[in-house]
């Protein structure tokens, strides 16, 4: 095992199954960010696959390493070597994974080589319920290694992840938000119209409903296209913009299928993967999720710094984050009472100002960048320093608990 100098920085890998899209992958980069300054930590971002995306160039911008180890599949055992090759040929010092597939291969290559080993449960679902066998049993072998630190964003998440972790406690540490995703006042402005000239938003009295997410069975995009055909008739000026990819064919298509039959065709529009939701949010007067579950979305948390007020369904965190904002939710799984309530913020400009406005403080002050570091880097070294500063660092009780070729800088 390494063991750290105090005076040296500590050498962190990160490990993910890919930097295609997605809440994990967007705290990836946000932590490359955050820590390009310090210096405490030393970061390397192992990616398990060998394709090149936006995220990984925002990461290779910055002063971190990128090592790209792509594999047949989960239990490939050249890729297995290669990972604890490139651990140990850059002497790290502690290893912190993301997702399943990273869990896996990074956890067990972390216990060969004796190196300290964390990983962030990201979902409120337990994850196992929608693998493979092979792959859960192996995940829930990781998340019952000893010794290993479990990472979960929420405490619904926490509370979820007893089913994976045969009940062994997690330590909580909420989602962050990037700087960059919160537009200052000036860049709104530019965007917003910007966004609502291209989209066709120009129109005195035009609503713009926005909903950002993967189109797959998890959002629940069947329910929210029902729930807006219920409010179409009585807010003819909104319409619905969806925006993230789609990985399943037949899925979009049947959504497509059900606008058809909904008439929705000139009030639904897929944008598909975007790289300017910060422009989006900007642009938009509502945020919409329709999901069955969550962890603590990260989208939700962009969506509030922009001062965008927001209708969600009550599953995962979303009722924690929202606390204190006014904001109503809505049941999972209740296209009317999603409509109720999305409506409401429609018709009721006062009542979206004020849940935008609270929205936005609320991020401010509980889920800025600084403090969600300061936080893991206490877990990967508790005499860590924080903000770059020495630091008399509370114990972990503190926190809740429930293709190598390719790299470049």
């Amino acid at each position: 095992m390494n063991t750290p100098s105090p005076a040296a920085p500590l050498r962190l890998a990160y490990v993910i199954d890919t930097l295609v899209t997605g809440g994990a992958e967007r705290l990836v980069v946000t932590f490359a960010k955050a820590v390009e300054d310090r210096a405490d930590i030393q970061l390397t971002v192992i990616v398990l696959n060998g394709q090149k995306t936006p995220f990984m160039e925002e990461i290779q911008a910055t002063r971190t390493e990128v090592v790209c180890l792509p594999g047949k599949s989960l239990i490939d055992p050249r890729r297995f070597l290669r990972v604890v090759a490139a651990l140990r040929r850059r002497r790290i010092e502690f290893v912190h994974a993301h997702l399943i597939t990273s869990t896996v291969v990074a956890g067990f290559a972390a216990r060969l080589l004796g190196i300290p080993f964390a990983t962030t449960i990201h979902n409120v679902k337990a994850s196992t319920a929608r693998v493979s066998r092979v792959r859960g049993t192996l995940y829930r072998a990781v998340l019952a290694l000893p010794g290993i630190t479990r990472i979960a964003v929420g405490q619904a998440v926490a509370d979820a992840a007893q089913a994976d972790t045969g009940n062994r406690p997690c330590l909580v540490v909420p989602n962050a938000v990037a700087p960059e995703a919160a537009l200052t006042d000036a860049q709104r402005v530019t965007a917003r119209a910007a966004l609502r000239a291209e989209l066709g938003f120009d129109q005195p009295g035009a609503q713009m409903v926005l909903a950002v997410g993967a189109v797959i069975g998890q959002k629940a995009y069947d329910d929210m296209l029902t729930a807006f055909a219920k409010v179409a008739a009585e807010a003819p000026q909104a319409r619905l913009m969806i925006a993230g990819k789609a990985p399943e064919p037949n899925r979009l298509a049947a959504l497509e299928q059900q606008i058809t039959e909904l008439g929705l065709q000139d009030r639904v529009q897929f944008l598909g993967l975007r790289r300017d939701i910060p422009a989006l949010l900007a642009a938009a007067d509502v945020f919409l999720s329709a999901s069955h579950w969550e962890g603590a979305p990260v989208s939700l948390l962009e969506a509030m710094a922009n001062a965008l007020p927001c209708v969600m369904t009550d599953v995962g965190d979303n009722a924690r984050i929202l606390a204190g904002t006014g904001t109503p939710l809505a049941p999972p799984h209740h296209p009317d009472a999603l409509a109720e309530v999305l409506l409401r913020m429609l018709q009721s400009p006062d009542l979206a100002e004020t849940c935008g406005a609270a929205a936005k403080q609320r991020v401010a002050d509980t889920y800025s960048v600084d403090a969600w570091v300061d936080r893991l880097s206490r877990i990967y070294r508790p005499t860590a320093k924080v903000s770059g500063q020495p630091h008399n660092t509370p114990p972990l009780s503190h926190l809740s608990q429930t293709h190598e070729g390719e790299r470049a800088r």
